[in-house]
């Protein structure tokens, strides 16, 4: 696995990160090749780490009475964790799953917590790694605080088109928090 796309990725976060500590932060990420339908986090599993997805996307959910809920997709290039978990270091509420087939980088924060010392830099990178998974949660959270569902879609077409185009009807409709049929009619009145 090729590290150009998770350079770019860790300089999206952290910009004047040296390149000793972009060197050192590379050494530490796992590549993991996973299939459809297999999980990267589970669960009840306490979760130890970010995932970076260099090809394929990530689907975050959970189960409530036997219908699935999506929280989020974590699409190429961008970061993905359970913040809430790993600070805790309690059981995720959720699970993570690749979409379709999927190559991912794994930063262990155990791995990377022993080493932070010569590394000062690192620190900070995780900080804002943190902040950056943090807002993508809250920006998903202020869809349903303040928009319609109608106006939820709208959002999604102007600000993340790829949604649309690579997640099913049935998992977005779940991801904006109405039912399949209610998407469609949404989707009919939008053409």
């Amino acid at each position: 696995m090729d590290h150009t796309i998770l350079r770019a990725g860790i300089k999206q976060v952290s910009s004047r990160i040296s390149d000793d500590d972009l060197s050192f932060l590379l050494n530490c990420a796992e590549g993991l090749e996973l299939k459809k339908g297999d999980l990267i986090l589970k669960e009840g599993v306490i979760c130890r780490s970010f995932y970076f997805v260099e090809k394929g996307y990530l689907r975050t959910w959970y189960n409530r009475d036997g219908a699935t809920i999506n929280l989020n997709f974590t699409f190429e290039g961008d970061f993905t964790s359970n913040l809430k978990s790993l600070k805790g270091r309690q059981g995720s509420e959720f699970n993570v799953e690749a979409a379709e087939d999927t190559t991912l980088w794994v930063f262990n924060l155990d791995t990377i917590s022993k080493q932070f010392e010569p590394h000062p830099q690192i620190s900070i990178f995780v900080r804002r790694l943190a902040i950056h998974v943090l807002l993508a949660s809250e920006e998903h959270s202020n869809l349903f605080k303040i928009y319609t569902p109608t106006e939820r879609y709208r959002y999604i077409e102007q600000n993340n088109p790829k949604l649309l185009q690579r997640v099913s009807l049935s998992q977005m409709a779940s991801y904006l928090g109405v039912t399949r049929e209610t998407l469609s009619r949404i989707r009919a009145k939008n053409v």
